[in-house]
């Protein structure tokens, strides 16, 4: 919540004085607009009460300490949508066993100050609102996890600056042999050998920028040295991500010794492409490289460099990082699922 946020607190006791002392606190607070009424008894709160944004509750536990504890999961059970901030003695067990009944933060009579009461209602908003979320939305994310499993590449969701927000299984097998990517304590995705790990840093940062236009499609594409294996594994880069998450990567690590099995007729289909320029899709898809496809097929640079210009047009794309996103994320990749 901002400095212009309003939220209305209901102080459940049955101390007049009390109330009084946390009422003149809050009327005193720069950060938000506090509107305050007190309320004695538990009972008629609870029995005609009703969920609404923008409020906090504060429930006395300063006496019958045993009692009105059993009011923090009997709140949550009624009336879930408001956050409960318990008021307690000296004992912070009081304050803390709360919370584990589900209110989302304790204050200590004694300590009482504005900035404290009001940094701490706020943020018992906040943390109640995104708790609410996270229980709507899991079903989704579980479902987009698994569509995510299902791909026949591993996919790596990281941060500006290299931090792992998610992997997939595939991913997840890479990650573990520890053999060309690895993840250390700090979630950040490295390669295997120090030099790549600044190459791959550096690619990050490079795709992440918008300023420079003149980047060749192979800049945003390394292949990562391994020690038990003659094949390298092949990572390509692309943004995601804006505005209050920040921006972020996915990095697409194939390996080329387990080709992506994916139909290129279907890709044709999909996307409109001629079956040259779906063999080139394909192969891009599988962490090869311009040249490496021309010399593989015996065409000219000249031939796959303009196969790839119709692709970009025909697909709304620009990048080669862009295509494979396009593909794996399509009906085509999940056509795959069976080399999981």
């Amino acid at each position: 919540m901002d400095e212009n946020s309003t939220a209305t607190v209901r102080f459940i006791g049955q101390k007049e004085e009390d109330a009084q002392q946390l009422s003149w606190l809050l009327s005193n607070a720069s950060n938000a607009q506090f509107s305050f009424e007190h309320v004695a008894c538990l009972d008629s709160f609870v029995n005609t009460g009703r969920d609404q944004q923008g409020e906090v509750i504060i429930l006395d536990l300063t006496e019958s300490t045993e009692d009105r504890i059993n009011a923090v999961s009997l709140l949550g059970e009624k009336i879930p949508l408001i956050p409960v901030v318990v008021l307690t003695g000296d004992d912070e067990k009081v304050g803390r066993d709360a919370i584990r009944l589900g209110a989302q933060d304790y204050l200590i009579k004694s300590q009482l100050t504005t900035d404290g009461i009001s940094r701490s209602l706020l943020n018992a908003i906040q943390r109640h609102q995104g708790h609410q979320r996270s229980a709507e939305t899991a079903p989704l994310l579980d479902s987009a996890t698994a569509v995510l499993n299902r791909l026949p590449i591993g996919v790596i969701l990281v941060t500006a600056d290299s931090k792992i927000l998610f992997f997939n299984g595939k991913a997840k097998r890479y990650l573990e042999q520890g053999d060309g990517l690895v993840v250390g304590s700090d979630r950040v995705c490295r390669a295997t050998l120090p030099g790549e790990s600044r190459a791959l840093a550096k690619l990050l940062a490079d795709t992440l920028s918008p300023s420079d236009e003149n980047k060749s499609e192979g800049d945003f594409a390394i292949s990562l040295t391994r020690m038990e294996s003659d094949y390298p594994l092949n990572v390509m880069v692309a943004p995601i991500g804006t505005g209050v998450a920040g921006k972020g990567a996915v990095l697409f690590v194939s390996d080329p010794a387990e080709p992506v099995d994916l139909s290129v007729d279907s890709i044709c289909k999909l996307y409109g492409l001629t079956p040259a320029e779906g063999r080139l899709a394909l192969g891009l898809t599988n962490g090869y490289k311009l040249d490496d496809l021309a010399e593989e097929w015996g065409v000219s640079m000249h031939t796959v460099r303009s196969q790839l210009r119709q692709i970009f047009r025909k697909t709304d794309t620009s990048r080669q990082s862009e295509v494979v996103k396009l593909i794996l994320t399509g009906p085509a990749a999940l056509q795959a699922t069976s080399l999981l």
